[in-house]
């Protein structure tokens, strides 16, 4: 029996700084909401994240993010009865318990170490129906002896190398882009908009690093972020933006000649789509992804410094990168796994 108007519950990390899992799960949402309309699909976010006053699907409001919303949560679980609830990169192990204790398949999405370990927890892993990693399997590694115990102990399957999530690019640049048709542009954008690195602002420096760096033959447009909140004003070089939906991102990427992005979901979209890339750490968990992508030659590393990333994008232009990493659309896998999950009907 299918469950085409499954109820499906969203609950990524969100935060007034990133929003890189908020973004993964809408991608996610969207696209399961195009292959599968009768789909009741709800999302659970932080009030105080700037993306809670814009999602598209219906959302109930926590006081914080997830993880740190234990019993408010748990008593929506009860109050909704869910048949699949997606913890991207959050909650608590308790959470995903009580969701699989009410009859829910439960899905949990990691992107690095810490959070992989947490999906792997005795207190969780027994409760999850599939984990998905979203790093490059080169910058964690491949599971190790003890989480390949950890599987057979619990006889559940291994979990499943997604690597980055996002929409297929258009053939066409968005209409509101269409001055930049033959014309080697660059995207810039440090994350959510929220990041800070010593109490600088990760995309103020990429604005002033994009003035320097674009000109009116080569423009750039510069994604601020949802989460930023100053105001950066557009010039005949650099078109600034707050944000985009992601497939009109993506096709901005898909066709730049150089991308500028901090070290988190971006990188690893631009990576996918062999883009010829500038990165910075603008978050804690970034540097060592960074600094591994570097090592494969998949992008130029940069400081969070106007000089260094300016010095950075000159090099890239002078020698573009064009790296393949071989690596299956990710969205399909995940959207694959769900339809596993609730034995979807199969659409073309």
């Amino acid at each position: 029996m299918t469950q085409s108007n499954a109820k499906i519950l969203m609950i990524p990390v969100s935060s007034p700084q990133g929003i890189g899992e908020y973004m993964r799960s809408l991608i996610i949402a969207q696209a399961l909401q195009a292959k599968w309309p009768e789909l009741d699909i709800q999302f659970v976010l932080n009030k105080h994240a700037p993306s809670a006053a814009s999602c598209p699907f219906p959302t109930h409001l926590l006081n914080n993010s997830a993880t740190k919303e234990k019993a408010a949560v748990n008593a929506l679980l009860q109050q909704l009865q869910p048949d699949l609830v997606i913890f991207d990169c959050s909650g608590r192990a308790s959470q995903a318990r009580q969701a699989k204790k009410l009859g829910a398949k439960v899905i949990f999405i990691s992107q690095h170490q810490k959070k992989r370990a947490k999906g792997f927890a005795l207190g969780r892993l027994p409760a999850l129906d599939a984990h998905w990693i979203t790093q490059f399997k080169f910058v964690d590694g491949d599971l190790t002896p003890l989480e390949r115990f950890k599987l057979r102990l619990f006889k559940k399957d291994p979990p499943l190398f997604t690597g980055p999530v996002f929409s297929t690019p258009n053939t066409e640049l968005p209409a509101e882009f269409a001055a930049l048709n033959g014309k080697n542009f660059s995207v810039w954008a440090a994350g959510g908009g929220g990041h800070q690195v010593q109490g600088k602002s990760a995309t103020e420096e990429f604005y002033l690093a994009a003035l320097e760096v674009a000109t009116p033959e080569q423009p750039a447009v510069l994604v601020s972020g949802t989460n930023f909140t100053q105001e950066l004003r557009s010039t005949e070089a650099v078109q600034v933006v707050k944000s985009l939906p992601n497939v009109q991102l993506m096709t901005l990427l898909n066709q730049a000649a150089l991308v500028v992005s901090g070290g988190g979901d971006m990188m690893g979209q631009a990576i996918v789509l062999g883009k010829n890339i500038v990165a910075v750490p603008v978050a804690k968990d970034q540097p060592d992804r960074v600094l591994a992508c570097a090592a494969e030659g998949l992008i130029y590393p940069a400081t969070l410094a106007k000089a260094d990333i300016v010095a950075q994008c000159q090099k890239a232009l002078r020698a573009p990168l064009a790296a393949q990493y071989p690596a299956e659309p990710g969205l399909q896998i995940a959207l694959a796994d769900i339809a596993r999950l609730l034995e979807l009907p199969t659409v073309s």
